[in-house]
């Protein structure tokens, strides 16, 4: 019966060698041998705002100086509906972004989150106040450390840097 385990070994190679042309090695498009995955990342600073009391109801306001140009940021508690949009509207669009938390929740639990500023300042000068009364002001100056998720050599470069504010 030499026949079937000659068709069985010659079976047995198409197979092997089918698959294996889709496990060549991987390089990159220069040649060079390194692969680069597509993970994206967010770069900028983030303040986390923390509330040890939580946050009552009134009129915020969020003044900033992002390296010396100001953004102020204005808006209440308990926030809109969550179908309504945004509960704070910022004069100069796109340079900070405030978190907004429990739209979908009872008024006592609306508050507000993480401050995302994604220009990377040097320096940032924060103001917060509610109904007019100062609750906390400060300088931040972060110190930004370079990331890079799809490996070395690879794009993006993340510069990204975290601070905390705590709130009374």
């Amino acid at each position: 019966m030499p026949r079937p385990r000659a068709a069985l070994v010659l079976s047995a190679c198409l197979f092997v060698c089918a698959c294996s042309k889709g496990q060549v090695e991987p390089t990159d498009p220069g040649g060079g041998g390194k692969v680069c995955t597509e993970i994206g990342c967010i770069g900028g600073l983030r303040v986390e705002l923390q509330s040890a009391s939580g946050w009552a109801p009134g009129e915020y306001t969020f003044s900033f100086a992002l390296d010396g140009a100001p953004v102020t940021c204005t808006g209440s508690l308990p926030l809109r509906a969550c179908d309504a949009g945004p509960s704070l509207a910022c004069d100069v669009p796109d340079r900070v972004q405030i978190g907004e938390s429990g739209c979908a929740l009872p008024p006592e639990q609306h508050g507000f989150a993480d401050i995302l500023v994604p220009s990377s300042p040097a320096r940032l000068d924060l103001a917060i106040r509610r109904d007019g009364q100062q609750l906390w002001a400060g300088e931040l100056a972060p110190t930004y450390v370079e990331s890079q998720p799809n490996g070395p050599g690879c794009e993006p470069i993340c510069r990204g840097a975290t601070a905390q504010v705590a709130l009374p």
